[in-house]
Protein backbone atom coordinates (compact mmCIF):
# COMPACT_ATOMS: atom_id res chain seq x y z
CA UNK A 1 0.00 0.00 0.00
CA UNK A 2 1.22 3.47 -0.84
CA UNK A 3 2.38 5.84 1.87
CA UNK A 4 0.15 8.80 2.62
CA UNK A 5 2.11 11.19 0.40
CA UNK A 6 2.30 8.64 -2.44
CA UNK A 7 -1.44 8.15 -2.25
CA UNK A 8 -2.15 11.89 -2.09
CA UNK A 9 -0.10 12.36 -5.26
CA UNK A 10 -2.39 9.82 -6.95
CA UNK A 11 -5.56 11.41 -5.55
CA UNK A 12 -4.44 14.83 -6.80
CA UNK A 13 -4.70 13.51 -10.36
CA UNK A 14 -8.41 12.76 -9.85
CA UNK A 15 -9.59 16.26 -8.89
CA UNK A 16 -7.34 18.95 -10.32
CA UNK A 17 -7.03 22.68 -10.28
CA UNK A 18 -7.31 24.65 -13.49
CA UNK A 19 -3.90 26.07 -12.57
CA UNK A 20 -1.16 23.92 -11.09
CA UNK A 21 2.42 24.78 -10.27
CA UNK A 22 5.14 23.00 -8.30
CA UNK A 23 7.03 24.67 -5.47
CA UNK A 24 9.69 22.03 -5.01
CA UNK A 25 7.69 19.07 -3.72
CA UNK A 26 4.57 21.13 -2.94
CA UNK A 27 1.77 21.14 -5.51
CA UNK A 28 -0.01 24.50 -5.74
CA UNK A 29 -3.54 24.26 -7.17
CA UNK A 30 -6.11 26.92 -8.02
CA UNK A 31 -9.56 26.81 -9.62
CA UNK A 32 -11.26 30.13 -8.89
CA UNK A 33 -12.10 29.00 -5.36
CA UNK A 34 -14.25 25.99 -6.34
CA UNK A 35 -13.56 23.25 -3.73
CA UNK A 36 -10.76 23.02 -1.22
CA UNK A 37 -8.98 20.21 -3.04
CA UNK A 38 -8.60 22.30 -6.20
CA UNK A 39 -7.56 25.47 -4.34
CA UNK A 40 -4.92 24.42 -1.84
CA UNK A 41 -1.26 23.58 -1.67
CA UNK A 42 -0.48 19.90 -1.19
CA UNK A 43 2.82 19.06 0.57
CA UNK A 44 4.15 15.99 -1.20
CA UNK A 45 7.82 16.52 -0.40
CA UNK A 46 10.42 19.13 0.39
CA UNK A 47 9.44 22.57 -0.99
CA UNK A 48 13.09 23.28 -1.76
CA UNK A 49 13.09 26.36 0.48
CA UNK A 50 13.21 26.99 4.21
CA UNK A 51 9.70 26.68 5.58
CA UNK A 52 9.11 30.40 6.14
CA UNK A 53 10.22 31.22 2.60
CA UNK A 54 8.05 28.42 1.20
CA UNK A 55 5.02 29.72 3.10
CA UNK A 56 5.68 33.23 1.85
CA UNK A 57 5.91 31.98 -1.75
CA UNK A 58 2.71 29.95 -1.38
CA UNK A 59 0.93 32.92 0.20
CA UNK A 60 1.95 35.24 -2.66
CA UNK A 61 0.82 32.67 -5.26
CA UNK A 62 -2.68 32.36 -3.84
CA UNK A 63 -3.18 36.03 -3.02
CA UNK A 64 -2.14 36.91 -6.57
CA UNK A 65 -5.17 34.87 -7.67
CA UNK A 66 -7.54 36.43 -5.15
CA UNK A 67 -7.67 33.24 -3.09
CA UNK A 68 -6.98 32.61 0.60
CA UNK A 69 -3.64 30.85 1.02
CA UNK A 70 -4.51 27.31 2.07
CA UNK A 71 -2.63 24.04 2.57
CA UNK A 72 -4.19 20.57 2.61
CA UNK A 73 -2.37 18.63 5.31
CA UNK A 74 -2.74 14.83 5.06
CA UNK A 75 -2.14 13.00 8.34
CA UNK A 76 -2.25 9.39 9.53
CA UNK A 77 -5.15 8.09 11.53
CA UNK A 78 -2.67 7.90 14.40
CA UNK A 79 1.11 8.17 14.82
CA UNK A 80 3.14 5.53 13.07
CA UNK A 81 3.37 5.57 9.22
CA UNK A 82 6.78 6.32 7.68
CA UNK A 83 5.87 9.86 6.62
CA UNK A 84 4.30 10.82 9.97
CA UNK A 85 7.31 12.80 11.17
CA UNK A 86 7.37 15.19 8.19
CA UNK A 87 3.61 15.67 7.96
CA UNK A 88 3.11 15.98 11.68
CA UNK A 89 6.00 18.39 11.99
CA UNK A 90 4.60 20.56 9.21
CA UNK A 91 1.19 20.69 10.84
CA UNK A 92 2.79 21.62 14.15
CA UNK A 93 4.83 24.38 12.52
CA UNK A 94 1.72 25.79 10.83
CA UNK A 95 0.03 25.91 14.23
CA UNK A 96 3.01 27.81 15.65
CA UNK A 97 2.77 30.31 12.80
CA UNK A 98 -0.92 31.00 13.34
CA UNK A 99 -2.34 29.08 10.37
CA UNK A 100 -5.95 28.28 11.21
CA UNK A 101 -7.67 24.93 10.77
CA UNK A 102 -10.65 25.16 8.42
CA UNK A 103 -13.81 23.35 9.58
CA UNK A 104 -14.62 20.05 7.88
CA UNK A 105 -11.73 17.60 8.34
CA UNK A 106 -12.13 14.47 6.26
CA UNK A 107 -11.19 10.81 6.17
CA UNK A 108 -9.80 9.10 3.09
CA UNK A 109 -11.34 5.65 2.69
CA UNK A 110 -10.22 2.90 0.32
CA UNK A 111 -11.62 -0.35 -1.02
CA UNK A 112 -8.54 -2.28 -2.09
CA UNK A 113 -9.51 -4.56 -3.67
CA UNK A 114 -13.13 -3.72 -4.30
CA UNK A 115 -15.78 -6.39 -3.70
CA UNK A 116 -16.05 -8.57 -6.80
CA UNK A 117 -18.60 -7.45 -9.39
CA UNK A 118 -19.05 -9.34 -12.65
CA UNK A 119 -20.48 -6.56 -14.81
CA UNK A 120 -21.70 -3.01 -14.61
CA UNK A 121 -25.10 -2.91 -13.00
CA UNK A 122 -24.92 -6.51 -11.72
CA UNK A 123 -22.96 -6.50 -8.43
CA UNK A 124 -22.00 -9.77 -6.77
CA UNK A 125 -21.35 -10.32 -3.08
CA UNK A 126 -24.03 -7.80 -2.12
CA UNK A 127 -27.80 -7.71 -2.37
CA UNK A 128 -29.02 -6.50 -5.79
CA UNK A 129 -29.61 -2.78 -5.94
CA UNK A 130 -33.23 -1.99 -5.22
CA UNK A 131 -34.19 1.01 -7.28
CA UNK A 132 -37.57 2.73 -7.27
CA UNK A 133 -39.97 1.38 -9.91
CA UNK A 134 -39.09 2.76 -13.32
CA UNK A 135 -35.62 3.95 -12.27
CA UNK A 136 -32.33 2.75 -13.73
CA UNK A 137 -28.61 3.47 -13.85
CA UNK A 138 -27.00 5.74 -16.40
CA UNK A 139 -23.31 6.40 -17.08
CA UNK A 140 -22.12 9.32 -19.23
CA UNK A 141 -18.60 10.49 -20.17
CA UNK A 142 -19.54 14.12 -19.47
CA UNK A 143 -22.18 15.55 -17.16
CA UNK A 144 -25.37 16.73 -18.83
CA UNK A 145 -27.46 19.64 -17.55
CA UNK A 146 -29.67 17.36 -15.47
CA UNK A 147 -26.66 15.83 -13.70
CA UNK A 148 -25.17 19.25 -13.04
CA UNK A 149 -28.47 20.56 -11.70
CA UNK A 150 -28.51 17.72 -9.16
CA UNK A 151 -25.01 18.55 -7.87
CA UNK A 152 -24.81 21.02 -4.98
CA UNK A 153 -21.27 21.40 -3.68
CA UNK A 154 -21.56 21.79 0.11
CA UNK A 155 -25.27 22.39 -0.36
CA UNK A 156 -24.73 25.46 -2.53
CA UNK A 157 -27.00 26.32 -5.44
CA UNK A 158 -25.62 27.63 -8.70
CA UNK A 159 -22.97 26.39 -11.09
CA UNK A 160 -19.75 28.41 -11.24
CA UNK A 161 -18.32 28.27 -14.78
CA UNK A 162 -15.16 26.56 -13.55
CA UNK A 163 -17.16 23.65 -12.10
CA UNK A 164 -17.37 21.70 -15.37
CA UNK A 165 -13.63 22.02 -15.89
CA UNK A 166 -12.83 20.66 -12.43
CA UNK A 167 -15.36 17.83 -12.74
CA UNK A 168 -13.73 16.69 -15.99
CA UNK A 169 -10.12 17.27 -14.88
CA UNK A 170 -9.03 13.64 -14.43
CA UNK A 171 -7.50 11.57 -17.21
CA UNK A 172 -10.91 9.90 -17.52
CA UNK A 173 -14.18 9.96 -15.62
CA UNK A 174 -17.76 8.76 -15.87
CA UNK A 175 -20.82 10.48 -14.45
CA UNK A 176 -23.19 8.02 -12.85
CA UNK A 177 -26.83 8.67 -12.08
CA UNK A 178 -30.04 6.95 -11.10
CA UNK A 179 -32.88 8.29 -13.23
CA UNK A 180 -36.57 7.84 -13.64
CA UNK A 181 -37.24 9.32 -17.06
CA UNK A 182 -36.04 12.92 -16.92
CA UNK A 183 -35.87 12.95 -13.12
CA UNK A 184 -32.41 12.54 -11.53
CA UNK A 185 -32.69 10.65 -8.25
CA UNK A 186 -29.00 10.35 -7.36
CA UNK A 187 -25.58 11.11 -8.84
CA UNK A 188 -21.89 10.30 -8.42
CA UNK A 189 -18.69 11.03 -10.30
CA UNK A 190 -16.21 8.19 -10.84
CA UNK A 191 -12.71 9.22 -11.94
CA UNK A 192 -9.83 7.07 -13.19
CA UNK A 193 -6.12 7.80 -12.86
CA UNK A 194 -2.92 6.03 -11.80
CA UNK A 195 -4.59 2.63 -11.38
CA UNK A 196 -7.26 3.90 -8.98
CA UNK A 197 -10.89 4.93 -9.29
CA UNK A 198 -12.18 7.78 -7.15
CA UNK A 199 -15.77 8.40 -6.08
CA UNK A 200 -16.74 12.05 -5.66
CA UNK A 201 -19.78 14.32 -5.99
CA UNK A 202 -22.22 11.84 -4.46
CA UNK A 203 -25.66 13.30 -3.94
CA UNK A 204 -29.12 11.81 -3.49
CA UNK A 205 -32.29 13.85 -4.01
CA UNK A 206 -33.84 14.66 -0.60
CA UNK A 207 -37.02 12.64 -1.19
CA UNK A 208 -34.98 9.49 -1.98
CA UNK A 209 -32.50 9.57 0.89
CA UNK A 210 -32.27 6.51 3.15
CA UNK A 211 -33.75 4.43 0.34
CA UNK A 212 -30.55 2.57 -0.55
CA UNK A 213 -29.54 4.68 -3.55
CA UNK A 214 -26.16 5.60 -2.04
CA UNK A 215 -25.26 1.94 -1.68
CA UNK A 216 -26.60 1.16 -5.14
CA UNK A 217 -24.43 3.90 -6.66
CA UNK A 218 -21.38 2.62 -4.78
CA UNK A 219 -21.86 -0.90 -6.14
CA UNK A 220 -22.40 0.49 -9.63
CA UNK A 221 -19.15 2.45 -9.26
CA UNK A 222 -17.36 -0.79 -8.31
CA UNK A 223 -18.81 -2.45 -11.40
CA UNK A 224 -17.82 0.42 -13.69
CA UNK A 225 -14.28 0.37 -12.28
CA UNK A 226 -14.01 -3.42 -12.64
CA UNK A 227 -15.15 -3.17 -16.25
CA UNK A 228 -12.04 -1.02 -16.83
CA UNK A 229 -9.79 -3.46 -15.02
CA UNK A 230 -9.50 -1.23 -11.93
CA UNK A 231 -9.98 -2.87 -8.54
CA UNK A 232 -8.89 -0.09 -6.17
CA UNK A 233 -11.35 2.68 -5.27
CA UNK A 234 -11.03 5.60 -2.87
CA UNK A 235 -13.21 8.42 -1.63
CA UNK A 236 -13.12 11.29 0.86
CA UNK A 237 -15.81 11.79 3.48
CA UNK A 238 -16.14 14.43 6.17
CA UNK A 239 -15.37 13.20 9.66
CA UNK A 240 -18.75 14.41 10.93
CA UNK A 241 -20.77 12.68 8.19
CA UNK A 242 -21.61 9.57 10.21
CA UNK A 243 -24.35 8.25 7.86
CA UNK A 244 -22.05 8.35 4.83
CA UNK A 245 -19.19 6.78 6.76
CA UNK A 246 -21.45 3.94 7.89
CA UNK A 247 -22.63 3.44 4.31
CA UNK A 248 -19.09 3.16 2.99
CA UNK A 249 -17.98 0.90 5.82
CA UNK A 250 -20.81 -1.48 4.91
CA UNK A 251 -19.79 -1.20 1.27
CA UNK A 252 -16.29 -2.55 1.89
CA UNK A 253 -14.27 0.62 2.48
CA UNK A 254 -11.69 0.99 5.25
CA UNK A 255 -9.99 4.08 6.61
CA UNK A 256 -6.63 5.01 5.11
CA UNK A 257 -5.78 8.43 6.58
CA UNK A 258 -7.25 11.86 7.22
CA UNK A 259 -6.64 15.44 6.18
CA UNK A 260 -7.60 18.98 7.05
CA UNK A 261 -6.97 22.41 5.60
CA UNK A 262 -4.81 25.13 7.10
CA UNK A 263 -5.57 28.74 6.15
CA UNK A 264 -2.97 31.48 6.41
CA UNK A 265 -3.39 34.21 9.00
CA UNK A 266 -4.30 37.65 7.71
CA UNK A 267 -0.76 38.85 8.19
CA UNK A 268 2.29 37.12 6.65
CA UNK A 269 3.56 34.10 8.64
CA UNK A 270 5.78 34.99 11.57
CA UNK A 271 8.92 32.85 11.97
CA UNK A 272 9.05 30.80 15.13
Amino acid sequence: METITEFERIAAAHWRGTEEEWLGGWLLRAAEGFTGRANSGLPLGDPGLPLDEALEALTRWYRARGLPPMIAVPLPLEDGPPDWSALGALDDQLTRRGWLTRPGPAFVMVADPVPAVPAAGQPAGAPPATLPPGAGFRADPVPDEAWLAAYHYRGQDGQPPVMRTVLTSAADQVFLSVRDGAAVLAIARLSFAAGWAGITAVEVAPQYRRAGLGGALTREAFAQAAARGIHRVFLQVEVTNAPARALYERGGFRYSHRYHYRIAPQEPPVPG
